[in-house]
């Protein structure tokens, strides 16, 4: 006994040294493990993820290209098991379609709870890639472009809504309109009217009902802040039964839950909405997709598509209203348009998506906003599969975590030119076809492989529906563009985007048809 007394009067003799030792030998294991070391990146990052949370939590995420540019290398060390790959040649390998890199546990933090506090996976985060193959299998269809085109009554039915909306609020009145807030409206309630065949109602309203925008923008800053250290969310979230339930009721989850409980009381079998579909697609593989599974499927279909949708409408918009000569160069080509209207019964109609599609400048436009402001902001990681791999001429060891940036892939220099940090739609038109297609093919706004965006299709109908119509009906002028901000993180939402708004024309509707 006096034994252990002396050894215990000498542990907290030596507490503070003993401690120190630790975490020196803690930090010595993370900096030289699995042979990382001679990837270049900030020391304290070698040592610790500690770094890589303030890093992205200080909103510098969409600057790793210059990071990548100080240390010379398109290897870069964001953590002592987490690096960051600018060399877009790589994506090829690491989010290709052979010798799969599987998603990391970053995304884990994307899952939500059922009622009975049971984790429900988010397909985007479904880890297993042998049941994701299963779940996208069984849905897949509802994403199909041939599919996609058959949504082409609702956006035009959400978008005479903001037309009249706008015209009644702000073209009349000759009040300021917060332009930011009314293309996340939009994309809100055209995603209601896809999932559901009906709006939320966010237009008519004018608000943000039951706070909607605000709890999805503060659940993507936990997926990109939390996801860093996705031991925390493991530990204090999905084993936390009492957070567990909590998160089940949340106000994102109640809001989708009542929606679909709605639709589901009124059936209609003429419905063509995505609930309609995802509950044929429960009844024809109920061991795929369960109850909590749908829920899920849906809610997760609200809530990515309307942030990322409404990100890229602003980005355009604002694109446009900051260079004169891409916009009018944009307005001859709907002109043009219009003008093969003439004779026809019902020249007024909404742009068609064959007619938008057509228009090669407007998609010139909008690859290159994607191009410029990517929706996601942040590395999307996978793990290095076993038996590791060579990338850059460096060995990269099995269960290390890489990915890629889109922020930083968009400004590689060799693939879209040495102009790439300029906003130049005509990259997109002017060069070899070769290079358009290498442009095309290193694109990585929807992400790559086998894991990309699978509501691309969507975003495309509604920017290539909605953004010539609008600016069809209206003239529009910023009332500050330097008051233009964005906020990085998993999504980097923007805002600063107030607009006096004119009428071309009177709406061919005055009243509000949705």
């Amino acid at each position: 006994m006096a034994l252990l007394g002396e050894l215990a009067g000498v542990a907290r003799a030596y507490a503070p040294l003993i401690i120190c030792a630790l975490v020196v030998v803690y930090c010595l294991r993370n900096k030289y493990q699995k042979g990382l070391n001679q990837i270049p990146g900030p020391f304290w990052a070698s040592i610790s993820d500690l770094w890589n949370f303030v890093h992205v939590c200080s909103g510098q995420s969409t600057s790793e290209y210059q990071l990548h540019q100080k240390y010379d290398s398109p290897l870069l060390r964001m953590g002592p098991n987490y690096v960051s790959c600018s060399d877009p040649e790589s994506i090829r390998v690491i989010y290709g379609w052979k010798r799969v890199f599987k998603k990391s546990d970053h995304y884990l933090c994307q899952n939500q709870f059922s009622k009975e506090g049971i984790m429900v996976e988010n397909i985007s985060a479904v880890l297993d890639e042998e049941r994701h193959s299963k779940l996208k299998r069984a849905i897949a269809h509802a994403y199909a472009m041939t599919t996609i085109k058959d949504f082409e009554p609702l956006v035009d039915s959400t978008s005479r809504t903001f037309m009249y909306q706008v015209n009644k609020r702000f073209a009349e009145t000759g009040a300021t309109c917060p332009l930011d807030k009314w293309l996340q409206m939009y994309a809100f309630d055209i995603i209601g009217e896809l999932t559901f065949s009906k709006q939320f109602g966010f237009l008519k309203s004018g608000t943000d009902l039951d706070n909607m925008m605000h709890h999805t923008g503060k659940a993507m800053e936990y997926i990109g802040t939390i996801g860093q250290l996705p031991a925390i969310d493991y530990w204090f979230r999905i084993k936390n039964p009492l957070l567990r339930i909590r998160q089940a009721t949340t106000n994102v989850v109640l809001f989708t839950v009542k929606q679909i409980q709605d639709h589901m009381a009124h059936p209609d079998s003429k419905n063509i909405d995505f609930t309609t579909r995802f509950v044929a697609s429960a009844k024809k593989w109920p061991e795929i997709i369960d109850e909590p599974q749908l829920y899920e499927l849906i809610n997760t279909n609200v809530a990515a598509g309307s942030d990322t949708t409404g990100i890229a409408l602003r980005q355009v918009v604002y694109s446009m209203m900051t260079h004169p000569q891409v916009f009018q160069k944009f307005m001859d080509e709907l002109k043009d348009v219009l003008k093969a209207r003439e004779g026809m019964a019902d020249s007024t109609k909404p742009i068609t998506w064959q007619e938008g599609n057509s228009m090669k400048y407007l998609q010139a436009v909008i690859k290159e906003c994607l191009r410029c402001h990517p929706a996601l902001g942040e590395i999307l990681p996978r793990v290095v599969p076993p038996g590791g791999v060579s990338l850059c001429g460096q060995y990269i060891p099995e269960g290390t975590v890489i990915g890629c940036n889109a922020w930083t892939i968009h400004q590689d220099r060799g693939v879209f030119g040495e102009d790439a940090d300029k906003f130049r739609p005509e990259r997109w038109i002017d060069n070899t076809t070769e290079a358009i297609y290498r442009m095309d093919a290193m694109s990585f706004h929807f992400g790559a492989g086998n894991r990309m965006c699978i509501g691309r299709h969507i975003a495309l109908l509604e920017m290539t529906k909605f953004i010539p119509e609008f600016f069809r009906r209206f003239e529009i002028e910023l009332v500050d563009p330097s008051q233009w901000k964005f906020k990085p993180g998993w999504i980097v939402p923007q805002e600063g985007l107030d607009a006096y708004i004119r009428p071309r024309e009177p709406l061919p509707y005055q009243q509000d048809t949705s």
